[in-house]
């Protein structure tokens, strides 16, 4: 439902949602803004409409599997402009940890070769310095937002003031609905999870090297972990612009998500073809093939065979669902 709100330079009514950040004035031109202060909050400009739908469509045609269906391919509309409001969360963590790992390696003898194994136990401490994009919105945005905030992380696009960009009456602008701690919240669930992996990538090559086999394989078998957060900083309120470009093929509709700064096409829907049906297929037998190898394995080795069966059983799950699908994303 539209608000009643009006053009503070002319007068005139602007039509708003609940939502709107900013307005621009269809008569005169001249942005309003509905809530926050426009000083403290940033926006990344965008390439125009017209140069987002021309790599789109350079995108398909670069595409293996679309290129030899352009035909058939429809850009029936415009590509539509949203503003996502995001934090980028910078932290520092360290963690003290100590950890049991399994090390697995081959011993060639006389008698043949043998899969030995041995615990390792270790300590030490691992550090990450590392940046997160929380979408500042309560309604999830999915992979899109995920990975549009990635791509501003390794491209570094330069924000200018939201002031700059509202006066170009382009896209819109989402509320944020979250505050900078909770944003910080959010990151640090994900700078902790990102913490482990390291703790256990550095258990791992501790014990490689305590038991001289560098070219051994690993697993965790346990740890104990203490972690500090030693610096957490949240940035202005930056919004990122993500275009939507949509085409149709063959009745149905399908979707680019385009990072506005350079046209990237950072998440693209597109069809399952005959082709990619037939790869999964394959997929699965070879699954198959797999488990049972892994049956086979068994009685020999059951570690290694377990691994095996294992992996086989969830590969052949995810090909059989690849088969089923009527869509497929990619990034």
């Amino acid at each position: 439902m539209l608000e009643e709100a009006r053009c503070g330079h002319c007068g005139a009514p602007l039509e708003t949602t609940p939502d709107s950040v900013v307005a621009v004035c269809r008569f005169c031109g001249a942005p309003s803004f509905l809530m926050g202060n426009p000083a403290e909050v940033l926006a990344v400009p965008t390439l125009p409409g017209p140069e987002v739908a021309r790599r789109a469509v350079e995108r398909t045609r670069s595409d293996p599997d679309l290129q030899k269906r352009l035909s058939a391919v429809n850009f029936a509309t415009s590509p539509d402009l949203h503003y996502l409001p995001f934090y980028f969360v910078e932290g520092t963590l360290n963690a003290d940890y100590k950890a049991a790992v399994l090390v697995i390696y081959t011993e060639r003898s006389r008698s043949g070769t043998q899969i030995m194994r041995r615990t390792v136990r270790v300590s030490g401490r691992a550090s990450l310095t590392d940046a997160v994009g929380v979408l500042a919105r309560r309604a999830p945005w999915g992979l899109s937002a995920d990975e549009l905030a990635k791509h501003f992380l390794s491209s570094k696009p330069k924000p200018k003031p939201l002031s700059h960009l509202a006066a170009q009456g382009e896209g819109r602008f989402l509320a944020a609905e979250i505050t900078p701690e909770r944003a910080k919240a959010k990151a640090v669930k994900i700078l902790i999870s990102r913490l482990l992996k390291r703790v256990e990538e550095d258990a791992a090559a501790k014990a490689k090297e305590a038991a001289g086999l560098p070219n051994a394989r690993t697993v965790v078998q346990d740890k104990a972990v203490s972690y500090e957060v030693a610096r957490l900083e949240a940035s202005r309120l930056t919004y990122l612009p993500l275009w939507v470009m949509t085409y149709l093929y063959d009745g149905s509709y399908y979707h680019y998500y385009l990072a506005g700064w350079d046209g990237r096409v950072v998440v693209a829907e597109e069809p399952v073809f005959a082709e990619h049906r037939r790869a999964s297929l394959l997929s699965a037998v070879s699954a198959g093939g797999l488990g049972g190898m892994g049956l086979a394995l068994a009685p020999q080795d059951f570690f290694m065979g377990a691994a095996v069966l294992i992996g086989g059983a969830v590969l052949s799950y995810t090909a059989a669902g690849n088969m089923l699908k009527s869509r497929r994303v990619e990034k």
